[in-house]
């Protein structure tokens, strides 16, 4: 009883309710024109067309189509009247309209030099696509003159990343999907006080979900009183507007320019194994030193002036960065670390993610904690596998979410009839988004191979490529990682998995783009 009187007082409950309010008020206005005006259904059908014809005519990824399609149609009148809704919302076009002007403001530091471009063309002319496309296209550079160091688990990212905060003597920049109270978060916030007291500029950014769960509404507010430049990313509100489904699903860290972090840990006691949730918490980060910080500092810029209305002095942080070129970093490789903006139409993840796959001779490895793709990648992979390139999956035997444990095994034969190796991580859940590809290039970051990452969310990653300390350690956590995995095959998938999961998998594939 207790539970359900906490549930029922829980700022979740509360915004649930009032959307609900929302919806039912729309179907009674809906009800009450059909009663009053007979010829209003016909015209709402008529709407109803309208509006599939052109859900069906507009430049989408198909998944998507089929599903709001479905949506219209399986619903009459409304399923139309709530995507107009949604889709003509006002502040879905303030937020594309601020990220575009964000992004043409930091155009001058995107371009790769022709130094770097010369470079990779001897050692190899084929990465020179991706590299043109995230430089010209996006406005993410290619790099050089930068080193890395790779955390296979959530407890190494975060010692080190307290070692670098304690060193920040300019400023430090960060930005999460997820924080919560506890030993983690303690910890951080103890240094970034003593760094904003020590006149060390500190930001810190947050998505607005953590207000319906993990921290107080107007937590941004004591963050201030510390010292702290404090923001949160499009706060829950309870009315019906797709931007609140793009999510700022982003880890980064950046101090004094010179040193950035990125990977799948928040700030949490489950990523660092302190609280235990779904067994041991299995986790992947990165860090890098040098030329390639720029990107992470471009990406959280953008974010963090999405919503100011006249032009800040950020412009400083970039133009630094030129100085910090000067210090040469005796290093191999290339990286290119890049972000995702759900409102550029770029899918900027899901192409790297393909280009890796598609230029593979030996293996993939991929380790995700979701795996819900769209034909398109389901191709590409099936087409690896059936080529002769090794291709192995990683992901969690508990799962956190039961929807994304249903919606994944439902392509589970088409992998495996394809050739691909799906291994289950048995000590707990992966939470790890890391890809790796014929010992030569790699992907660490906040990607998850599923809709959300790739078509909904604000995510981030690092490419890497011929790197081969960097390379080396991550392969061993994959081995490390199979030894500790069980590996499913067709006939043990056909005798587990019960038709009534079946049935659940095949009705959140469905719906799985919209979530």
């Amino acid at each position: 009883m207790e539970k359900i009187w906490k549930l029922i007082y829980s700022r979740v409950f509360i915004v649930i309710v009032l959307m609900a309010v929302t919806v039912l008020s729309i179907l009674w206005l809906v009800g009450s024109a059909a009663a009053y005006i007979p010829a209003f259904l016909s015209i709402m059908q008529l709407f109803s067309i309208v509006v599939a014809v052109s859900i069906i005519n507009r430049p989408m990824n198909t998944s998507f189509k089929l599903t709001w399609v479905l949506f219209v149609i399986g619903i009459p009148i409304f399923g139309a009247l709530f995507y107009f809704i949604l889709q003509s919302n006002i502040e879905t076009r303030r937020y594309r309209k601020n990220f575009q002007k964000q992004a043409q403001r930091l155009r001058e530091y995107s371009r790769t030099s022709e130094k770097v471009l010369k470079a990779l063309a001897k050692e190899d002319k084929e990465q020179l696509k991706l590299a043109n496309f995230l430089s010209q296209y996006v406005g993410y550079p290619l790099h050089t003159n930068t080193d890395a160091v790779y955390f296979p688990t959530g407890e190494a990212k975060f010692a080190a990343l307290l070692e670098e905060l304690a060193k920040a003597e300019h400023y430090i920049f960060m930005e999460y999907f997820i924080v919560d109270f506890g030993y983690m978060w303690d910890s951080i916030l103890d240094i970034l006080k003593e760094k904003a007291a020590q006149g060390v500029e500190v930001r810190f950014m947050y998505d607005g979900m953590n207000s319906l769960s993990t921290l107080p509404y107007q937590y941004y507010k004591t963050l201030r009183r510390y010292g702290i430049k404090a923001k949160v990313f499009s706060q829950i509100i309870p009315a019906l507007s797709t931007v609140q489904n793009n999510r700022d699903h982003r880890k980064i860290a950046v101090i004094d320019g010179k040193v950035a972090f990125t990977g799948g840990v928040n700030i949490a006691d489950e990523y660092i194994n302190k609280k235990p949730r779904f067994g041991y918490w299995k986790d992947a980060a990165i860090m890098i030193r040098g030329e390639a910080v720029a990107n992470f500092t471009l990406m959280f810029l953008q974010m963090w002036n999405y919503d100011e209305k006249e032009e800040t002095g950020d412009l400083t942080y970039l133009k630094s960065h030129k100085d910090l070129e000067k210090e040469t970093i005796e290093a191999e490789g290339y990286f290119l670390p890049y972000g995702e903006n759900p409102f550029d139409g770029d899918e900027v993840a899901k192409r790297v993610c393909l280009d890796m796959i598609q230029s593979a001779t030996e293996y993939i490895y991929i380790m995700t904690p979701y795996l819900v793709l769209d034909d398109e990648m389901i191709d590409n992979l099936t087409y690896a596998a059936k080529r002769g390139v090794e291709v192995r999956l990683l992901l969690p035997h508990i799962y956190d979410k039961k929807t994304a444990y249903l919606a994944a095994r439902t392509d589970f034969p088409v992998y495996l009839e394809a050739g691909i190796e799906i291994y289950e991580f048995q000590p707990g859940f992966v939470h790890s988004k890391v890809v790796l590809v014929d010992d030569k290039k790699a992907t660490v970051g906040t990607v998850n191979m599923d809709y959300r990452s790739f078509y909904l969310n604000f995510e981030c990653g690092l490419y890497i490529y011929n790197h081969s300390t960097v390379l080396a350690a991550i392969k061993e956590d994959f081995e490390a990682s199979f030894r500790k995995s069980q590996r499913i095959n067709l006939m043990t998938f056909h005798k587990t998995y019960s038709w009534y999961k079946r049935l659940g998998g095949a009705l959140m594939r469905i719906i799985s783009p919209l979530l």
